[in-house]
């Protein structure tokens, strides 16, 4: 089956590049600022890179940007609003982070490994949009799978994990009712054994990669 709608086919739910939808995980990115859920971040590299290394001279702490470390970050929790302000209106730097609940353990279905439960202290919190204001695959995927009235989300089992951060979101939006189905398939190795099976080792060791090409069934053009 070719598909008939998308980047080059069009459709009622485009635009379908995510560079072209910038503006919009952006309104749903301040949509979750005023309702609480995520916050402005304004820290450099350097400074996250010195809280790890704070962190890591505590084997008992959790070395990540979460809500054991955020208010001791620079960020709009902890800035008063003059700040937050002044800063964005110069045109520094920042990310909008999500506000993971604490204390709080996430479930959700997977098809594949059935109930899966995280606890949020095992979750950080993720950047939402990143400082050249595109978003991250969490923020982008939540928002085009529910715009786009995605019903069946199947990807590998290294998001297992992230589902929790993705869920979360699908509750602060109300969207939870609407949520697709999960399915996490079980990765495919290299021959090695050391790592994913990539594109570049299908051309290495003679064997596809992908299971099928798209072709017009006219023309027999390659899309």
């Amino acid at each position: 089956m070719i598909p008939d709608e998308g980047p080059g086919f069009g459709g009622e739910y485009g635009p379908y590049r995510q560079s072209e939808r910038s503006a919009i995980y952006k309104e749903y990115a301040e949509k979750l600022i005023q309702d609480g859920h995520a916050y402005y971040a304004f820290d450099t590299a350097e400074e996250i890179e010195a809280m790890k290394a704070r962190l890591q001279q505590d084997p008992s702490d959790s070395i990540k940007y979460d809500y054991n470390t955020r208010m001791s970050m620079k960020n709009s929790l902890t800035l008063s609003s003059d700040d937050v302000e002044s800063k964005i209106s110069s045109g520094q730097p920042y990310t909008i982070r999500m506000k993971i609940p604490a204390d709080e353990v996430v479930h959700f279905y997977d098809t594949i490994r059935e109930e899966v439960s995280l606890h949020t202290a095992e979750l950080d919190d993720k950047v939402l949009i990143k400082s050249d204001g595109l978003p991250t695959y969490h923020m982008a995927n939540v928002i085009d799978d529910q715009l786009m009235k995605i019903t069946h989300v199947i990807r590998g089992e290294e998001w297992l994990s992230s589902t929790a951060h993705h869920v979360l979101l699908y509750r602060f939006f109300g969207w939870e009712a609407e949520m697709p189905e999960f399915s996490h398939l079980p990765l495919i190795l290299k021959p090695s054994g050391n790592g994913k099976l990539s594109k570049r080792d299908g051309a290495q060791f003679g064997f596809p990669v992908f299971p099928l090409d798209w072709k017009d069934e006219k023309t027999g053009d390659l899309f």
